[in-house]
């Protein structure tokens, strides 16, 4: 049994490595860019400095990883060939500005450090056009944040750069030294940087190590936002799925134990009609007529807590919350011990058609001795199953639900990371969400052996 659970728990490691590359590619290949967002109207605040605002984009961009390829970093190779493309670009009388511009230019963005040695060995030659003269200054000047302004001419723009690279006195006395040899790169360097200058590595290396990075919305550290959001779906999940099985399995064996008459046609029929309405739909129609929509207001529709909440004794705010989170409770409840009811009511009906239930009853056993003690116990093995998804869903909240009534969950950060391309943010949740539902997975497999001991995982020979 012991083997079958390392074999397991080391399976764990390639399953998360493939979902990560899976999610990775999925976020990437949604439309839009996250700066974008970050930077809302900022960008027509720097509309009469260009320079500035690429800079304030390359930035930003550069601070959360998305400068770089994604998944192997080939460009540190090819970024003579990526010059000669933007030469040719420059030739044919295209603007230095617009989509395509910004496209001809990221490859060699991308070599980065690498390709700093051949740009200002360009400039010194001087054989460079005032456009390409531009264009190299411009890679230099956003990449390594040099403190090159537009408004200074482009022979003192040259001069800094001279002495940037070699040292000496700049236009105004500041002794600089050297950057000359922090640019000079091994082979072994180059081999290492296709792998760790790269989006995906970079992710992956965090991933690890559990580090998130800050979120690209509010430049807040990620776990941060998890640790305020995490607490309040657990309160949702946790209730709804002890709510859920302490009503699910009661009611699944009075049915299975009760066929066909008058009650289990009955539950039936209004658990299937339960099951069957879409939750945001019973939100909506909670609100309208129970949280003073048009009819009744009884329930408050809308976060947590009341206004002047922090000002309310201990019990005061015990009921203020209970009296919040009644509603988008019930809500989030009454989907999941529908089916678990179910699902408990025809595990319990094939458990009960068994041989060795018959024996039990032809032994003279009550009818009560023999359903929870014989019976029960091997019919919790589907529940068992879909009680593996409790972890994750702790984790992940209801995005629906929370969103429909404005509560800080998980779901509903989730859902706006979504929105703001915050890639920290949905790169986080996806991974403790996968790891989680591994973890419940594997507990299941545990439990199952704790519940029917006829279960067994050694291997056969």
């Amino acid at each position: 049994m012991w083997r079958y659970f390392l074999k397991r728990i080391l399976l764990i490691f390639p399953t998360l490595l493939g979902i990560s590359i899976i999610t990775f590619i999925i976020i990437k290949m949604a439309p839009g860019d996250p700066t974008a967002f970050k930077m809302g109207n900022q960008q027509s605040g720097m509309s009469s400095d260009q320079n500035l605002a690429k800079q304030v984009i390359e930035q930003t961009r550069e601070i959360y990883g998305l400068d770089k390829p994604l998944m192997l970093n080939f460009t540190i190779f090819n970024y003579e060939e990526n010059w000669e493309e933007i030469r040719d670009y420059l030739k044919a009388g295209n603007p230095l500005s617009g989509r395509a511009y910004d496209d001809i230019v990221e490859p060699i963005k991308q070599a980065d450090e690498v390709a700093v040695p051949f740009l200002v060995g360009l400039l010194e030659q001087g054989d460079l056009s005032p456009e390409e003269t531009l264009v190299a200054l411009e890679i230099l000047t956003i990449k390594q944040k040099l403190s090159i302004s537009v408004d200074m001419s482009l022979d003192r723009q040259l001069e800094y750069v001279q002495n940037w690279w070699y040292g000496g006195t700049d236009s105004t006395g500041v002794v600089r030294k050297a950057a000359e040899d922090s640019y000079q790169f091994s082979g072994l360097q180059l081999f290492q940087k296709i792998f760790t200058e790269a989006q995906y590595p970079r992710w992956l290396v965090n991933m690890m190590m559990l580090e998130f990075g800050n979120s690209i919305k509010d430049n807040r550290p990620v776990w941060d936002h998890i640790k305020e959001s995490v607490p309040v779906s657990l309160i949702f999940t946790f209730t709804s799925f002890i709510l859920a099985y302490l009503i699910a399995i009661p009611l699944g064996i009075y049915s299975a134990t009760h066929q066909y008459t008058t009650g289990d046609k009955v539950t039936t029929v209004i658990l299937f009609i339960l099951y069957s309405l879409p939750n945001f739909w019973v939100a909506t129609m909670a609100i309208v007529f129970l949280g003073g929509g048009d009819f009744l207001n009884i329930f408050p529709v809308s976060g947590l807590h009341t206004i002047g909440y922090e000002e309310l004794g201990f019990w005061a705010r015990t009921g203020d919350l209970l009296h919040h989170v009644a509603l988008p409770l019930i809500i989030w409840t009454y989907g999941s011990f529908s089916a678990l009811s179910r699902y408990m009511r025809g595990s319990m009906l094939e458990v009960i058609r068994q041989d060795y239930i018959r024996t039990a009853r032809a032994k003279g056993l009550s009818e009560r001795v023999v359903t929870y003690k014989h019976a029960l116990r091997n019919s919790l093995i589907p529940i068992i199953t879909m009680l593996a998804n409790l972890l994750p869903l702790a984790i992940s909240g209801s995005i629906i639900i929370e969103s429909i009534f404005s509560i800080p969950g998980m779901g509903q950060l989730s859902f706006n990371a979504v929105l703001f391309r915050d890639y920290p943010i949905i790169m986080a949740v996806t991974t403790i969400s996968a790891m989680l539902t591994l973890f419940g997975i594997l507990l299941s497999d545990l439990l199952y052996a704790a519940v029917d001991p006829r279960i067994t995982f050694e291997e056969k020979r």
